[in-house]
C-alpha cells in the first residue's frame, strides 16, 4: 500500500504543517513505509492530485487529508469512485469537526497510529452531485463561517476564539433564511428560520454540537430547523446549542424541529450562502441525501467511533 499525505499549508493559519511533515518523514523512513508528501496549491488541487494518482497507479492507495474539514472534503470527493482508495485525516485545521466523532482524538496526530489504522465504512452526504463529510448549514451558521474566515486573517486573534467572536457578531446581525423544504415521503413546507443544519456527523462550526443524535454510520441525515426567534431567545439557546443539550430545554419543540431522514430537497428564496464542511458556497437549491458506508475511512489505531444516544422523536 502507498500512503499519500496531502498537506494543506494554509490550514489552521499554517502552524502545524512543518511539524507534521517532519513526523511523517521520520516515521515512514524509519519503518520503510512507501509514502509520498504532496503540498496542495489551492482549492480543487487535492481532488485533482488524487484522481491523477488513482488513474496512474495500481493497488491500494491511502490518502491522508492533512488540514481541516475543508481539506478532508476535497480528499473524500477525489477518492470517491476508486475502490482501491481509502481516506484518512490528520487534523491541522481550525475547526476539525469531523474527528470529534471519535475517541482518542490525539491519535489522529500520531503517524504510527495512522499508518497502522484499520479501514471502516462511514456515511457521506451527497448534495447537488458533490459529497460532504460533516454538515451543511445555512442562515446563522453559514454567516458565522463567513465572518470567521474574515477574522482568521487577523494574526492577533487566536484560532479557538475566532468562532466564538464570529458567533457574537452575527448574533447582532441575526441573519435568517426563508426556504421551502420537502423531506422524502412528506409534504413541502415553507419555513422562516434562523438556521438550518443538515448533519452527517455531530459537530459544526469548530465544536458546536448541533447534532447530538447524529451518527456517521446510521445511514441517516440529522436535520435541525431553528425558527427565526428573537436575539434574546437565541442567546439563551447558544450555550446549549454548543454543548448539544439544546433539545433537552423546556419548550424547545416550539423553537426547534429536529428529525432524521434519508433525503430532502431545499429551495431557498434566492441565492444563499451555505457552509459545507466549513467552506462557503452560494446556491439557490439543495438536493441532499445520505450515502451509507460510502467513505472507506482509515481509523487510527486505538480510536473508535462515538455512538450517540438513541433518538426518540
Amino acid at each position: 500500500m502507498k500512503h499519500c499525505f496531502l498537506i494543506n499549508p494554509a490550514a489552521g493559519k499554517g502552524k502545524l504543517f512543518r511539524s507534521i511533515d517532519g513526523d511523517i518523514r521520520a516515521y515512514c523512513d524509519r519503518q520503510g513505509v512507501d509514502y509520498e508528501i504532496y503540498y496542495t496549491k489551492g482549492i480543487g488541487d487535492a481532488e485533482d492530485y488524487i484522481r491523477r494518482t488513482c488513474g496512474e497507479a495500481s493497488g491500494e492507495l491511502r490518502f491522508y487529508a492533512c488540514g481541516g474539514d475543508g481539506t478532508l472534503n476535497e480528499v473524500a470527493n477525489g477518492a470517491a469512485g476508486y475502490p482501491g482508495a481509502s481516506v484518512g485525516v490528520i487534523p491541522t485545521g481550525t475547526g476539525n469537526d469531523f474527528v470529534r466523532s471519535f475517541t482518542c482524538r490525539e491519535h489522529f496526530l500520531d503517524i504510527a497510529a495512522q499508518v497502522g489504522g484499520r479501514i471502516v465504512g462511514l456515511d457521506l452526504i451527497e448534495y447537488n452531485r458533490k459529497l460532504a463529510t460533516t454538515t451543511l448549514n445555512s442562515g446563522f451558521d453559514a454567516e458565522v463561517v463567513k465572518r470567521v474566515l474574515r477574522i482568521k486573517r487577523n494574526p492577533m486573534v487566536p484560532v479557538k476564539a475566532a468562532y466564538l467572536l464570529g458567533a457574537l457578531i452575527e448574533l447582532i446581525n441575526k441573519p435568517g433564511v426563508k426556504m421551502s423544504v420537502s423531506v422524502v415521503g412528506g409534504e413541502t413546507q415553507k419555513k422562516d428560520l434562523l438556521l438550518v443544519c443538515i448533519g452527517n456527523s455531530a459537530y459544526c462550526g469548530g465544536g458546536f454540537h448541533s447534532g447530538p443524535y447524529a451518527s456517521i454510520r446510521d445511514g441517516l441525515l440529522d436535520v435541525a430547523f431553528i425558527r427565526n426567534v428573537s436575539r434574546l431567545t437565541f442567546l439563551s439557546l447558544l450555550s446549549s446549542y454548543k454543548d448539544g443539550t439544546y433539545l433537552q430545554k423546556k419548550g424547545i419543540d416550539k423553537i426547534v424541529e429536529y428529525k432524521k431522514c434519508k433525503s430532502l430537497e431545499v429551495d431557498f428564496c434566492g441565492v444563499r450562502s451555505v457552509s459545507i464542511d466549513g467552506e462557503l458556497v452560494e446556491c439557490d437549491k439543495l438536493s441532499v441525501s445520505t450515502r451509507p458506508g460510502a467513505l472507506r475511512f482509515c481509523l487510527p489505531a486505538g480510536c473508535e467511533v462515538i455512538e450517540p444516544p438513541p433518538f426518540e422523536p
